[in-house]
C-alpha cells in the first residue's frame, strides 16, 4: 500500500467521521492539528579501524496529524519522510529493501527513491482511532504500546522494542494492534492488546495488570509472542532516594524443536539518581538468556531486536548520565559494556536550544571490540543534528 493511498484513506475517513459527528455534537469537533519537525543530520563515519572517513547525510521530516472529533474521541496519523545519502548504498543495495520492509499487518512503508548513494523513504508509524470514556480506553490501528520500564532494555515490551543505538527515532516504532485498557482505580490498570500478523505464528497477544503496592508500581503480564508463551512482570519504586526499576519475561516455545532450548529468560534491572548538582544518572544491568539461541543475521545495528533476544550479547551493563549545564545547554554520556563478547559502546552528546523552535545536537557513537560481532563492523559515527519544530 503506497503512502498516497494511505493519505487518501485517512482523508476520506476523517471527512466521513466528521459528517457522522456533525449531526450530534458539532461544537466539540476541533480543526485538525498538524505538528512535526524538519531535521538535517550530516555525519562523519569511520570504519572499525577508525580510519577511511566517509560523509553521510540524513534529511528527516516528521508529520503528526491529530483530529479531536469529540471530548473523548480522536484520530491520529503520524509518519516520517527521509532522504539518505551514503556511498555504501552502492555496495549494499539490500539496504533499500530493509528500509522498505514493513512487519505490520498494513504495509505503510515506501521506498520512492533508490539511486546509487541516495535513498528516499516514507513510512506511517501511527494510524489509529482513540476512544476514552469513564474508566475505559480503546485504541485501534498502528500505535505504540509501551510496556517497558527500563531505559535501555525492555523484556516486558512485547509489542514495540526499540534500538538504543538509533539516534534518529525518539518517537520509537509502532505496531498494528487493538488495545483495550480499563482503570478500576487511580493507581491500577488492566490492559489487553492483540497485534495480528500476516502469518499467524508472528502475531502477539497479551494481557497486563498494573497496581501500586507500598509505593511500588507493579505489573504482571502473560500472553502469546510469535509462537512462544510469555510470562513476566516488572516494578518501579525507590530505595534511599534512588529509583529502583526492573522487568523480566520468560519465553517458552509452544512447539519443541530438536536441538533447541525451549525456554529462556530475559531480565533487566537498574537504579537512577538525581545528584545535588542536577545531574541524572542511570545504571542498568541486562541478562539476555535468548542470546545465540536462534542464529540470525542482523544487517543494521539500529534495527530493533526481539524482546526474547534483546541485545547483541548475553550480558550488558549500561551507565548513562545527563546534566543541564544552562537553561539552553545540556550534556549527556552513555557507556555500555558487553563483557561476554568483549565489546563496548560510548555515546557522548550535547544539545543547544538555539531558539524556541530550533535545536542543535552533537552526538558521537563509538563501537569497540566484539570480534566477529556487529560491534566490530560498526566503527564510529559523529553526528550534527539541526532541527526546526513546528
Amino acid at each position: 500500500m503506497r503512502i498516497t493511498t494511505v493519505i487518501t484513506i485517512i482523508v476520506l475517513n476523517l471527512c466521513l467521521t466528521k459528517n457522522l459527528f456533525a449531526g450530534t455534537n458539532s461544537s466539540t469537533i476541533e480543526s485538525p492539528t498538524l505538528r512535526g519537525y524538519v531535521r538535517n543530520m550530516p555525519a562523519l563515519r569511520l570504519d572499525r579501524n577508525f580510519s577511511d572517513p566517509s560523509f553521510t547525510n540524513l534529511f528527516h521530516n516528521r508529520l503528526n496529524l491529530r483530529w479531536n472529533l469529540s471530548g473523548n474521541f480522536h484520530l491520529a496519523a503520524e509518519g516520517r519522510n527521509r532522504v539518505f545519502y551514503n556511498t555504501l548504498f552502492k555496495e549494499f543495495p539490500q539496504f533499500s529493501d530493509i528500509l522498505g520492509h514493513d512487519d505490520g499487518l498494513m504495509n505503510l512503508s515506501w521506498v520512492w527513491l533508490s539511486d546509487g548513494s541516495w535513498i528516499g523513504h516514507s513510512m506511517a508509524d501511527r494510524l489509529y482511532a482513540d476512544w476514552r470514556a469513564n474508566k475505559w480506553h480503546v485504541r485501534v490501528g498502528r500505535q505504540r504500546i509501551n510496556w517497558g520500564i527500563n531505559l535501555v532494555s525492555n523484556p516486558n515490551d512485547l509489542f514495540n522494542t526499540y534500538s538504543f543505538f538509533d539516534v534518529d527515532y525518539p518517537e520509537r516504532p509502532g505496531s498494528d494492534a487493538v488495545r483495550i485498557q480499563y482503570f478500576p482505580g487511580e493507581l491500577s490498570r488492566v490492559q489487553f492488546a492483540v497485534s495480528p500478523a500476516r502469518d499467524s505464528r508472528d502475531m502477539v497477544a497479551a494481557a497486563m495488570v498494573s497496581i501500586n503496592h507500598s509505593g511500588y508500581d507493579l505489573q504482571m503480564l502473560a500472553g502469546y509472542y510469535r509462537h512462544r508463551m510469555a510470562v513476566g512482570g516488572g516494578w518501579a519504586g525507590s530505595i534511599g532516594g534512588a529509583g529502583f526499576k526492573g522487568e523480566a519475561t520468560w519465553f517458552y516455545d509452544i512447539e519443541e524443536e530438536a536441538g533447541m532450548t525451549r525456554g529462556n529468560m530475559v531480565a533487566s534491572t537498574g537504579i537512577d539518581y538525581v545528584f545535588a548538582n542536577g545531574a541524572f544518572g542511570v545504571l542498568e544491568f541486562l541478562y539476555n538468556g535468548g542470546y545465540n539461541r536462534r542464529p540470525g543475521q542482523v544487517f543494521m545495528i539500529t534495527e530493533p531486536l526481539r524482546p526474547d533476544n534483546i541485545m547483541f550479547s548475553k550480558y550488558a551493563v549500561t551507565l548513562s548520565t545527563q546534566r543541564s549545564i544552562s537553561p539552553i545547554l545540556n550534556g549527556g554520556l552513555a557507556l555500555m559494556a558487553l563483557p561476554d563478547i568483549e565489546a563496548a559502546f560510548l555515546m557522548p552528546s550535547i544539545d543547544f536550544s538555539l531558539t524556541r523552535n530550533v535545536d542543535l545536537e552533537c552526538i558521537g557513537q563509538i563501537f569497540l571490540g566484539g570480534s566477529g560481532t556487529i560491534f566490530e563492523e560498526a566503527g564510529a559515527g559523529f553526528f550534527v543534528s539541526l532541527q526546526y519544530s513546528f
